[in-house]
């Protein structure tokens, strides 16, 4: 099972073992489950316990932590920009990093070739009472996606908005790709968004701190950096700021400056 927070009346965050999030969103004739966590805790369980109607599930991207769960579902929609990860990883490669997740306690999570990911078809949908609008958001990797949710004024942005910006993972784009998405989701009508690595809120007004730091990052000083749990991607680091949250840019490369 999954750990729950409640951060409104129809929305819920699900923490897996390994922190990783899950977004759960109820409306009057369908709910929202956005990514799917590494794999390791029964995400679908606590669902269930939360609400029995027709799930909706997306993935934010391909990144493991948070495509892994997806077995637990008949249908997962991921974009089709992203399908290019998912042919890098193995069950063996998979297990063995969710082990490494589980305090190394030995974990076999079966796979199946991703049989039940299929490409999103569609950029909007509604669960009843509640519009939901997909927005392409490259950087973070190519397939990124967020979901708009007008009337609740939020945003659900995966990796996309993380304060620290994290160009170092499989099929991650460029530097002034990332700034463009941005841009973009600036302009877009909400008040706050969520991460799938946090249990927070975060303002609007965090995106506009994520572009100053992109703007002032490339005559500043970097600092080698390895992500310390799987998949050990290695990088730079640069902290732009350290008021609440946090924010800053990994890069894989200097040349992407």
């Amino acid at each position: 099972m999954c750990s729950v927070i409640q951060l409104y009346d129809q929305v819920y965050l699900l923490k897996d073992k390994a922190d990783c999030f899950s977004t759960l969103v109820i409306g009057k004739e369908k709910a929202l489950v956005f990514d799917t966590g590494c794999g390791i805790s029964d995400l679908k369980k606590t669902i269930r316990v939360l609400t029995d109607l027709p799930l909706v599930v997306i993935c934010s991207h391909a990144h493991f932590d948070h495509i892994g769960g997806s077995y637990q579902f008949d249908e997962v929609f991921l974009s089709k920009e992203d399908r290019n990860i998912l042919n890098e990883y193995n069950e063996t490669l998979l297990n063995r990093w969710l082990c490494e997740m589980n305090d190394n306690k030995e974990v076999f999570i079966p796979f199946n070739n991703w049989n039940n990911v299929k490409d999103i078809c569609f950029d909007a949908f509604d669960l009843g009472n509640l519009e939901c609008q997909m927005i392409m958001a490259p950087g973070h990797s190519a397939g990124s996606i967020t979901i708009l949710i007008p009337s609740l004024n939020i945003l659900l942005s995966g990796d996309a908005l993380l304060p620290i910006m994290t160009l170092i993972f499989p099929n991650h784009g460029s530097v002034q790709e990332y700034k463009s998405t941005l841009l973009k989701l600036k302009n877009l009508n909400f008040e706050y968004y969520i991460t799938s690595h946090s249990n927070r809120l975060y303002p609007k007004s965090t995106i506009d701190r994520m572009i100053d730091c992109i703007d002032r990052c490339k005559d500043k000083k970097f600092y080698e950096y390895e992500y310390p749990l799987p998949p050990h991607s290695k990088g730079y680091f640069y902290l732009d700021s350290i008021e609440d949250p946090p924010v800053g840019i990994i890069i894989e490369s200097m040349k992407e400056l």
